[in-house]
């Protein structure tokens, strides 16, 4: 399975959030261990990527999660079974159900962010910095007015980052409300602006919290919770 160090930070959780990083290129031999621990409606989905990359990086995703969950829980990896919600927001299901454990995950670019907690509705959105999809059209099309003029006031070199920083800080909020886009994008503004805060500036009721995460190059990426704030634990990326 994954390098048995990938675990000298874990503990369990309380009341702080643990998210960990894990990066989806994987040797092959190391896929198909994690392949072995996936349900049969996993595997299915990752026979319908059409390149090998991306089947690669759905199992390689999954089988880390059952992994992290597994060692949660104290189960093996292949025991867990999952939930989803309307819109595909994961939860624990069967013997784990009232386990308490709340998660979720994303990925993007080969790297992928998951985050745990005990008992909190959580969200968590990783992209990679693409330059070339930031545009003034998208970004009026999905953002508020206030996000729109703080991105358009950015000279052009600061601004692939702040969209992302945007973009992210949304979808993670969406994906902790669990309702997809139900919710408009343009509905609630977030920080964007370089040096400021990750926080919510409006349209969000005060018991959701937003944090950024850190900063790995190329990427942007984000959390939110509810609930009290609470510290947020970061373990060293697994091997």
């Amino acid at each position: 399975m994954v390098q048995r160090n990938s675990f000298s930070e874990w503990r369990e959780i309380g009341n702080e959030i643990q998210v960990w990083r894990a990066w989806l290129d994987r040797d092959i031999e190391v896929v198909r261990q994690l392949e072995s621990t996936l349900s049969p409606d996993e595997i299915a989905r990752s026979n319908r990527f059409h390149f090998a990359k991306d089947k690669s990086h759905f199992i390689a995703g999954r089988g880390i999660l059952r992994e992290l969950l597994g060692k949660y829980l104290g189960k093996a990896p292949a025991s867990l079974e999952f939930s989803y919600g309307e819109h595909g927001k994961p939860a624990l299901a069967g013997a784990n159900a009232t386990s308490g454990i709340s998660f979720n995950l994303s990925h993007s670019g080969g790297l992928a962010v998951y985050a745990f907690a005990k008992a909190r509705n959580l969200g968590v959105d990783v992209e990679r910095i693409k330059p070339d999809f930031v545009s003034e059209g998208i970004a009026r099309r999905y953002f508020s007015t206030r996000e729109v003029n703080d991105l358009i006031g950015l000279p052009p070199e600061e601004r692939p980052h702040a969209f992302f920083d945007c973009w992210t800080r949304k979808e993670a909020y969406l994906k902790a409300r669990g309702v997809g886009l139900q919710i408009p994008l343009d509905s609630f503004s977030v920080s964007l602006l370089p040096g400021q805060p990750a926080e919510f500036l409006g349209g969000v009721e005060s018991c959701w919290h937003l944090a950024a995460l850190p900063s790995v190059e190329g990427y942007a990426g984000a959390l939110v919770y509810d609930g009290t704030s609470c510290p947020i634990q970061i373990p060293r990326p697994f091997d």
